[in-house]
């Protein structure tokens, strides 16, 4: 899907799309779900320029980096983009366009990866898994020492049990 600022009246153009967005990797280069993504906003042309201004939202499933549990993480964000034939200034507000067609799905998917977190978390209260024996904390009863022995005092440990059993 295209919008081509060569043929924008002086007015602009407002638009409002739902674009399909395949093949995405999560954080770790996990493949992601296809992901529906809700874009919304304006382009005015400015002399041989534009000037866009947008709103995206999509839900995706990304994958905790705790428990490892699928979970649905809202992306939203707002940008203003100044679309140019060749770069000029600022590559981080610029999006180049050398034939005036901005290309709606590389501008989203780029978005995307800008506010996508770089370890999802589920919840700020997730537990993870135990390092011990791997049992999900937030839903499995675990009985694993919450505190690691320090491996310098672990010979001390077979002679703390052997005189606990004596007790």
């Amino acid at each position: 899907m295209f919008i081509d600022i060569n043929t924008l009246g002086p007015e602009g153009l407002a638009f409002d799309r739902v674009l399909h967005l395949h093949g995405l990797e999560g954080p770790s280069h996990e493949s992601l779900d296809d992901v529906e993504a809700h874009l919304s906003g304006s382009v005015v042309p400015d002399d041989d320029e534009a000037k866009l201004s947008a709103r995206l939202e999509a839900t995706m499933r990304l994958q905790c980096g705790r428990c490892l549990e699928p979970f649905r993480w809202v992306a939203r964000s707002e940008f203003d983009l100044r679309v140019v034939r060749a770069p000029k200034q600022n590559p981080e507000t610029e999006l180049v366009a050398p034939e005036g067609r901005v290309e709606l799905e590389g501008m989203v998917t780029e978005q995307l990866y800008l506010g996508l977190p770089l370890k999802p978390i589920c919840s700020p209260d997730c537990r993870g898994l135990c390092p011990s024996c791997g049992a999900n904390r937030n839903t499995d009863p675990c009985d694993c020492a919450d505190e690691p022995i320090d491996p310098r005092l672990a010979p001390l440990l077979r002679f703390r049990q052997r005189k606990t059993r004596e007790s």
